[in-house]
């Protein structure tokens, strides 16, 4: 199947576009203007998809997919960090028991989907940090994705590899850390695959012995001493360590008098 030219043009984010938040499946005719806050391809058999992140300027985020025969038509003109008007699209439910935001519904594209560069309506990021406490707690729904960030500060093992008939290159990689928030709570993580390697490169040629990482769209997981802890979802969570941001700043100069960690009970049955 050919490729079809994708209008792509000057446009404003103060049209009249539709809020993230009121998009369902009962209209047809959306319009949005959005941040690309995260962009990745997942396969299924034969066939592709391409997955998107979108935040609105009123910071709500959802979930975007390109399917398999119309990538080609968008790939190059959906770009991470960019503002975009998408226009004539579909809005469905999120089947999946793991979402990567709060957000329902997702946009799917269409045939006839515009897409258009706008000017940046808002320069802010877009994290929504999770406290740690409240995940150890479970307070937090562990079927939505989310944010975090701290200061690493329990050493960072080695990569191991994973022996499994499962995938292609008959294993994948797998490392262990843990992060430190400013309420001296510590939270453990599970890295696997590509996202693994990365974060141990990144961490083998980091310029400063303190460490501060926000890591987004991360899934929740019970370990087998039954604490919550944090692992990737593939091809989505992404990494950053000591991101040239105001927190990063400030965590850096947060020096607390002691490490205690304190004692977090699990609270039996706390999301359905």
């Amino acid at each position: 199947m050919g490729s079809t030219m994708i209008p792509f043009t000057s446009d404003s984010c103060d049209a009249g576009y539709f809020d993230i938040a009121s998009l369902n499946p009962n209209m047809g005719e959306w319009s949005v203007s959005v941040k690309i806050l995260n962009c990745w391809s997942v396969s299924r058999g034969s066939d592709r998809e391409l997955n998107m992140i979108l935040g609105d300027k009123h910071f709500t985020q959802i979930q975007a997919v390109v399917r398999d025969e119309l990538i080609d038509n968008y790939f190059s003109r959906l770009i991470v960090d960019e503002w975009v008007s998408i226009k004539n699209f579909d809005v469905s439910r999120v089947n999946s028991i793991l979402r990567p935001v709060p957000h329902r519904f997702k946009i799917v594209f269409r045939l006839d989907t515009l897409v258009q560069s706008i000017n940046m309506c808002s320069s802010r990021t877009y994290f929504n940090l999770t406290e740690f406490v409240s995940i150890l707690s479970s307070i937090v729904n562990p079927n939505i994705c989310v944010d975090v960030v701290g200061k690493v500060v329990i050493n960072v093992r080695e990569l191991v590899f994973v022996p499994s008939v499962e995938h292609s290159h008959g294993g994948y990689f797998e490392l262990y850390f843990g992060l430190r928030d400013t309420e001296c709570i510590h939270l453990e993580y599970s890295l696997t695959g590509d996202l693994a390697v990365e974060f141990y490169d990144l961490w083998k040629r980091r310029s400063r012995n303190t460490v501060i990482c926000i890591i987004r769209f991360v899934k929740l997981e019970l370990s087998q001493e039954r604490r919550w802890r944090c692992t990737n979802v593939s091809g989505c969570t992404r990494i950053m360590l000591n991101p040239n941001l105001s927190i990063t700043d400030e965590m850096l100069c947060w020096n607390p008098e002691n490490d205690q960690v304190p004692i977090i009970t699990r609270k039996e049955n706390a999301m359905e």
